[in-house]
């Protein structure tokens, strides 16, 4: 089912708040304007200022925005704007404890024009996502929308956080490789970012992470995050393994790496360097190629070699990543498990199979060998960082099973997950953020579904057998690599056989496929051309009016941070005077005390034994009691501290502003 348009303008809305306001003490506060025009626009179209339950204004909001307010958070949410908006003299706003609710003269039009303008921008898109299809000659069905793609990855954040088991998913390729090209439209791109941010922002309705205890969760990385953190994958995971490790760091997450892990990173740097000059088709088809980055860095075998050599003392002294050293006690339950024995048939190597598995059973004696149900709870991570299927790197299970979550997690989902937690600590990072969870939702839609590495390497061989004494060029293999990952080659085991049992035939089908994809190409180029130049058109022509001004946003930011640092400071003077007169008590009960003390010890001719026995313990029963209690209330009681800055009466300028149209040009 194609995913509403106006879920997808509550995205972008969404994105749009939290892109103007300084929302870092509470998530929650990013849906109080939501909120506010929701309760705006249900008195307008339905007429309705009363309701013997606010479920009736969580179902309108549910069915018009697509958010789903937990009760208690839009209670809460409607006693925060009761309290802005009410004055002693009228009331505009009444929520009763029976969940009853009544609303008057209540305007808040700021979003009209805006959602407008998102709600063009979003059709714009979808139409021109059509029209890609179109000129691409991509199979696209109409069942989808470029937002269904964007919005995949909230579902997999619901596996870890809503233990929801792997359904069958989408294949988002077309859809993919749309958002990839419109990265060539920066404003148009903008928008798609603006989707994401949303999207990732309405998981704090729908999932929740308890504080945990304690932080001490330790983090062991795959052979494929290894690869991608030391460069030798793409920019991108690159980026996203990077972002991974500093917003992990500020967790005070540990980094661990098992001695098998090193050995097999050794072995397949060692091995890629062995058959340096001896690849031509892998590194064209798989964007993730070790061989791909050797080319973008401009590494030879040598400088290859070197990175193995060095691989550990790297990973310490640039990444603070410590090796695990003593695996065998893992290494040797793996052999004799099931796990292993099941594994081994999907893997290229024995090897391969056993190191997953050992990596399997060092988290689960880190996890206290037990079965875990919330991610809060899991105290160590096997994190793996593969967008592909190719039998060297790709790891196992990321799914919940049977509702307990599994052992193994991507490293852009932990990375979604950590600042989906704690937005205070990554909101320096949450551009670096989205852009590293786009390009890893692409580059893991896209190669996903690619053959197997071995196949691709059996497939280079054939073509290089035939190369010499043939009419096949370079070329022609450079164009049977873009229907490769294109997913427009199809079949490519029977190729394969081909080769082995007729080579002529087999040279010939490849120049075929060449020839195809040669004529594809001339015929899209035009198109695509014509595409971009309406695209950009359009993009110019589009009205400025109602985009959010940059520099009004900039100043939105920065008003409100002042305001901040302004309303603390009356806080914490009525907070000081407040103590201040507990403390003044305190001091004049004393002397009191102090006085009565004299004169009852006076009165009993001086008796010091009746006074220690009778009069000190009533005294010092009614310091503890009454000024003790009222000192530890006002300094330990957080509930009673929030309670007193709640009543301190702030200054109408002073008070945070939630969208541009309040501010003065």
């Amino acid at each position: 089912m194609i995913m509403e348009i106006d879920k997808v303008v509550t995205y972008s809305l969404l994105a749009q708040i939290r892109n103007t306001g300084n929302f870092i003490n509470s998530s929650i506060d990013i849906f109080v304007p939501i909120v506010k025009y929701a309760l705006y626009r249900f008195t307008t179209e339905e007429c309705q200022y009363k309701g013997e339950s606010t479920n009736e204004l969580k179902e309108w909001i549910l069915k018009n925005f697509f958010l789903p307010f937990p009760n208690s958070i839009l209670n809460k949410i409607l006693l925060k704007i009761g309290q802005e908006i009410n004055t002693k003299e009228d009331t505009k706003l009444a929520l009763y404890k029976d969940g009853s609710f009544w609303i008057k003269n209540y305007k808040f039009e700021a979003f009209n024009e805006v959602i407008e303008h998102n709600r063009q921008k979003v059709a714009f898109v979808q139409k021109y996502f059509e029209d890609f299809c179109s000129i691409a000659n991509l199979n696209y069905t109409g069942s989808t929308s470029i937002f269904d793609f964007i919005d995949s990855n909230k579902e997999r954040i619901g596996r870890y956080l809503a233990i929801k088991s792997k359904g069958s998913s989408q294949d988002f390729s077309v859809e993919a490789q749309f958002v990839d090209f419109f990265k060539k439209l920066p404003d148009c791109f903008n928008l798609i970012r603006q989707i994401y941010l949303g999207s990732i922002i309405s998981c704090y309705l729908e999932y929740e992470i308890q504080e945990a205890e304690n932080n001490k969760v330790e983090l062991i990385f795959d052979t494929n995050f290894i690869v991608s953190l030391l460069d030798l994958n793409t920019t991108e995971s690159t980026n996203t393994c990077r972002e991974l490790l500093k917003i992990a760091s500020k967790f005070g997450y540990s980094f661990r790496v098992l001695n098998i892990t090193l050995e097999e990173t050794y072995g397949l740097l060692m091995k890629k360097a062995e058959n340096f000059e001896n690849t031509f088709l892998s590194k064209l088809v798989n964007p993730e190629d070790i061989w791909n980055a050797c080319i973008r860095r401009k590494l030879n075998r040598s400088d290859l070699e070197k990175i193995a050599d060095g691989l550990e003392k790297t990973l310490a002294d640039e990444f603070n990543i410590t090796p695990v050293p003593y695996t065998e006690k893992y290494k040797n339950q793996a052999r004799v498990s099931i796990e292993y024995t099941e594994l081994k048939r999907y893997r290229n190597s024995d090897f391969a199979a056993l190191h997953d598995i050992t990596a399997k059973l060092y988290v689960r004696e880190k996890r206290g060998n037990k079965r875990i149900k919330h991610f809060e709870d899991a105290k160590c991570w096997f994190v793996n960082n593969s967008f592909n299927r190719d039998l060297e790197t790709d790891s196992i299970e990321y799914h919940s099973q049977n509702g307990y979550l599994p052992e193994v997690i991507r490293a852009d989902d932990l990375l979604n997950i950590l600042w989906f937690a704690k937005p205070d600590l990554v909101n320096s990072l949450e551009d670096e953020v989205i852009d590293s969870g786009l390009n890893s939702l692409i580059a893991y839609t896209l190669n996903s579904d690619l053959p197997h590495s071995a196949i691709i390497k059996e497939l280079d061989e054939n073509i290089q057998k035939y190369q010499k004494d043939s009419t096949l060029t370079d070329i022609d293999i450079i164009k049977v690599a873009t229907r490769i990952s294109n997913k427009e080659l199809k079949g490519i085991e029977s190729l394969n056989n081909l080769a082995k049992n007729d080579g002529q035939k087999f040279i010939a089908t490849i120049k075929e496929e060449a020839e195809k994809q040669e004529k594809e190409e001339n015929e899209r180029i035009q198109r695509f051309e014509g595409l971009l130049n309406k695209l950009e058109r359009v993009a110019n022509m589009s009205p400025k009016s109602a985009d959010l001004d940059a520099e009004k946003l900039k100043r939105l930011k920065t008003t409100n941070e002042i305001r901040q640092i302004k309303r603390k400071e009356i806080t914490n003077r009525a907070l000081a005077k407040w103590r201040g007169r507990t403390w003044f008590l305190f001091v004049s009960v004393l002397v009191i005390c102090s006085v009565m003390s004299y004169l009852i010890y006076t009165g009993l001719d001086r008796d010091v034994n009746k006074v220690v026995t009778w009069v000190l313990p009533a005294i010092t029963l009614i310091v503890e009691f009454f000024v003790g209690k009222c000192l530890y209330s006002q300094y330990y009681d957080n509930a009673n501290i929030i309670a007193y800055e709640s009543r301190i009466v702030i200054p109408e300028d002073l008070k945070e502003l939630t969208d541009i149209s309040q501010m003065q040009d």
